[in-house]
């Protein structure tokens, strides 16, 4: 039985036009967040109630006090630091406000970018990793530019954004530790959002939240493996006779996307040895993955599920009641009858064991039991890993270990966010506020204390060197000197 079935993320949030922030309080949202993260989120118990508290309670309440004295604007973070004390990506908070005036552009920092810039960096000694000119979809060029000892400016070199012009700050970056940095991010509006806990991936990939950028300059052997018009898609490639390459750097897209390119290059993964699947930089986001679990099944029939209790756990709440039936949506308009009546059972289960931790199981009709199709080729699948897959991305990999004896994980540990799982995401303060949103993993593994994988993530079978450059060069070469399935 699979213990990842899939992580998903809703919103159950209005987003409106305009936003009244003088009316909204840092400290009241601060107590909020507080009051959810009590009321929703299970690894409140596991890491505050099970275990000596006082010092969680003096650090509330702390930042409870400081709140009082911290504009709206600027409530991020307080907020962040609070859910930081959990160490679970899936707890987290996110900035979507609604779209600014225009008069907002007025506000835009300018910094001068050096005509000589390349030829500055490529002579300095000591450079950071983030450094260079990085693009994104959407025709946006950006060059990161020192301001101090750990902060840069992001300022745009180009882009088609009205409004926007070269020599404008897009992004201010701070250097937290060795491959960890804050961004806040001017949208096209010109709002700023903050984004926490990011990483460089493969030497050239960059992403947060929606925004993913990759490395144009310094060129790094890694930038080939990169879909240059957009980075968040995958790339394919044949890579030699015995070698294909598939890249999976984002979840967030559509999974027919996937799909069709699979399917447009089905007749090559299948009459080739070794399968390459990078997923560096996949954080998560929709379940896509159906087309690669079909490539690299080597389990005819899957074995009957057995009743042995439900397959999640979760803390009853009135928000986790909502966001089921939010989620059961789509068995309405299909007017599947048995499906509604399990989802309105399992709410009425919720509410009526609020505070209490019960199981969870996903509604299906038939029972998992059909015959699948298993290939000759690819014979081997290499998967590379690093710190930055995380959330789905994760899950898939547990799941393709699951399904498929092919399978060889290479590189370093995932990021570990997959234990609490299926975000759910409310706003934060009344209709006015519109600014911060709150997201709680709804569901946990049932074997989160025998088993975790937070925080120290998933380990490949094979480390590859830090000091390599390609990875996947390293990965070939390493399937060509050695049999390992």
């Amino acid at each position: 039985m699979k213990r990842i079935l899939t992580v998903c993320l809703f919103f159950n949030v209005i987003l409106l036009t305009n936003a009244k922030a003088q009316s909204c309080s840092c400290a009241d949202l601060v107590k909020e967040v507080i009051s959810k993260t009590e009321h929703d989120y299970a690894g409140y118990i596991h890491k505050v109630k099970e275990k000596e508290g006082s010092s969680y309670l003096q650090f509330k309440q702390k930042l409870v006090r400081k709140a009082t004295n911290v504009p709206f604007l600027k409530c991020y973070d307080l907020l962040e630091k609070y859910v930081s004390f959990f160490n679970d990506g899936h707890l987290f908070i996110v900035e979507i406000p609604p779209r600014q005036p225009d008069s907002l552009a007025a506000t835009a920092k300018t910094y001068p970018i050096p005509g000589n810039y390349k030829l500055i960096l490529k002579n300095r000694k000591k450079k950071d990793p983030i450094e260079g000119i990085w693009r994104a979809a959407g025709h946006i060029e950006i060059v990161v530019v020192k301001t101090g000892k750990r902060t840069f400016y992001g300022v745009i070199q180009h882009t088609t954004a009205p409004g926007w012009k070269p020599g404008m700050v897009k992004m201010e970056i701070e250097k937290v530790k060795e491959n960890e940095y804050k961004i806040a991010y001017y949208r096209n509006d010109f709002t700023k959002i903050h984004f926490v806990k990011l990483h460089i991936s493969k030497h050239v990939a960059l992403s947060f939240g929606v925004y993913r950028f990759a490395k144009a300059w310094p060129v790094n052997p890694e930038s080939k493996y990169i879909n240059p018009d957009d980075p968040q898609l995958p790339v394919f490639k044949l890579l030699n006779k015995n070698n294909v390459l598939l890249t999976i750097p984002s979840a967030l897209i559509d999974r027919s996307y996937l799909d069709s390119l699979l399917k447009k290059n089905d007749v090559i993964i299948k009459s080739t040895p070794n399968l390459i699947i990078d997923v560096r930089s996949n954080g998560g986001g929709n379940n896509i993955w159906g087309g690669v679990y079909a490539i690299a099944n080597t389990t005819v029939r899957p074995k009957p599920k057995t009743y042995d209790g439900d397959d999640f756990l979760l803390l009853a709440s009135e928000d986790d009641a909502i966001y089921i039936d939010n989620m059961s949506a789509y068995l309405k308009e299909r007017k599947d009858s048995l499906g509604i009546k399990y989802y309105q059972h399992v709410i009425s289960n919720i509410r009526a064991n609020v505070g209490r931790i019960i199981g969870f199981s996903f509604y299906s009709s038939t029972p998992d039991t059909a015959k699948r199709p298993v290939y000759k080729y690819p014979k081997r699948i290499a998967v590379i890993i690093d710190k930055t897959v995380a959330s789905a991305g994760e899950g898939f990999i547990i799941d393709l270990k699951e399904i498929s004896s092919k399978i060889t994980l290479y590189g370093s540990n995932t990021y570990g966010m997959i234990d609490y799982m299926n975000v759910n995401t409310l706003p934060l303060g009344d209709k006015n506020c519109a600014w911060y949103y709150f997201g709680y993993p709804t569901f946990f593994a049932k074997d989160i204390k025998t088993k975790p994988n937070n925080p120290t993530g998933i380990k490949p079978d094979i480390y590859i060197p830090s000091n390599v450059s390609d990875w996947i060069e390293w990965v070939k070469n390493d399937l060509k000197n050695h049999k390992r399935n």
